[in-house]
């Protein structure tokens, strides 16, 4: 049986990018085992990855201690040290080797673990010119411009395959929720996920805004529920000292007290989640959780938007899409609270001064995004630049 090593050593959100990838290639050649290397805080979520049959974990610290012990110099036995641990990782090496992203560390572990790398540099860790679908991910991301081709589908691309079109959802752990935490999601009514940070500082909502949205939310919604997820608990707390004292009974606040595998719990127990472009959300996604997403700063939803159909998401400032990334990122003047709260409690979708609205939908070229309340319309371009690159490759 032929091996792949599917190598990801980025954030929540960028691993959770890979799927639509994973899912592609092993469509291609079902014969074909998938391994994953990983950071290995998010090993658990590697784990339920579908079409990923072991998780390799890759630990941060070790290797930040290693680089710290080169001094000014790196000499030979640093080198051999280096790959001497990551032989570690896999003592038989990988047929194939799809690199996703392009920190040395891992140019280097795809081109020690496997025979044949696929990464988004040619001629190997070493090469300096990209490949066509990643200088076309490097060009978006500096000047900002583009909607044709959604970031996890362009990393279909460098992995030399096209989306598959169809979605397939994380595999569910058989995670239990400790104590009062189990209560979530087991009384009717509407229960949604909130997202009340990101790691990104630019894309963190402000806490008064969620705190009028949870106020809004819980009178449009007698048997509402709300949950504040995340890892900021601090953040949580003040979320919850500012809240008046007759909606706290309807509030279960999990920030910063759950695992990886306990938050996937949560969010699945949710009819729905809403926050920022971050990394929770984007799991909620992948869990088949219909999302909402508060799109500003530098967050495109055309290039990072949560993948699938039905979700919806506010983008700030859609008629600056055009302009240079160096302008600066998108901070709202006025946020889309009584939008958001109307279209999870009435459906009615509208519009909000300063904000568009989108719906995400799949197809054969992967996932994109029309403006809601309009038939969708698949982006034309979308089409005419994969076929494009497809020419280039071959």
């Amino acid at each position: 049986m032929r091996r792949a090593l599917m190598v990801q050593l980025a954030r929540l959100g960028d691993l959770l990018q890979t799927v639509p990838a994973i899912t592609a290639i092993t469509a291609a050649d079902p014969a074909l085992a998938v391994d994953l290397l990983c950071p290995a805080p998010l090993a658990p979520i590697g784990r339920m990855l579908p079409g990923i049959a072991t998780v390799l974990e890759w630990d941060g610290v070790v290797w930040s201690h290693c680089a710290k012990a080169t001094g000014s110099g790196l000499q030979s036995k640093h080198l051999q040290d280096a790959e001497r641990r990551i032989k570690m990782l896999a003592p038989r090496q990988y047929d194939c080797a799809y690199v996703l992203n392009q920190h040395p560390r891992a140019l280097l572990a795809g081109a020690l673990l496997a025979r044949e790398m696929i990464s988004p540099r040619r001629e190997g860790p070493l090469g300096g010119q990209l490949t066509p679908w990643a200088a076309y991910i490097r060009d978006v991301a500096v000047t900002g411009r583009g909607r044709q081709v959604h970031l996890a589908d362009a990393l279909c691309g460098i992995c030399g395959v096209q989306p598959s079109g169809q979605l397939a959802a994380l595999r569910r752990s058989s995670c239990a929720l400790p104590g009062e935490l189990d209560e979530i999601g087991q009384s009717e009514g509407r229960w949604v996920g909130l997202i009340v940070g990101a790691g990104d500082v630019e894309r963190v909502v402000p806490l008064d805004t969620w705190r009028q949205w949870i106020i809004r939310f819980l009178d449009q919604d007698p048997r509402g529920r709300v949950v504040l997820i995340g890892q900021e608990r601090e953040r949580g707390g003040q979320l919850i000292n500012s809240l008046p004292p007759s909606v706290l009974g309807r509030l279960w606040d999990v920030t910063g007290r759950t695992s990886l595998t306990e938050l996937a719990e949560v969010m699945v127990r949710c009819h729905r989640v809403i926050g920022s472009d971050t990394g929770p959300l984007h799991l909620a996604a992948a869990l088949g959780v219909t999302v909402i997403g508060i799109y500003f700063a530098r967050a495109r939803v055309h290039q990072t938007g949560p993948y699938g159909s039905g979700h919806l998401i506010w983008q700030a400032g859609e008629a600056r899409e055009n302009m240079p990334m160096s302008a600066g990122s998108i901070r709202p003047i006025r946020w889309p609270i009584e939008e958001t709260v109307a279209a999870l409690v009435e459906g009615r979708i509208g519009r909000s001064e300063g904000w568009t609205v989108w719906d995400s939908h799949c197809d054969r070229w992967g996932v994109y995004y029309s403006e809601a309340n309009h038939s969708p319309t698949p982006p034309y371009e979308r089409e005419a630049l994969w076929r494009n690159m497809c020419s280039v490759v071959r």
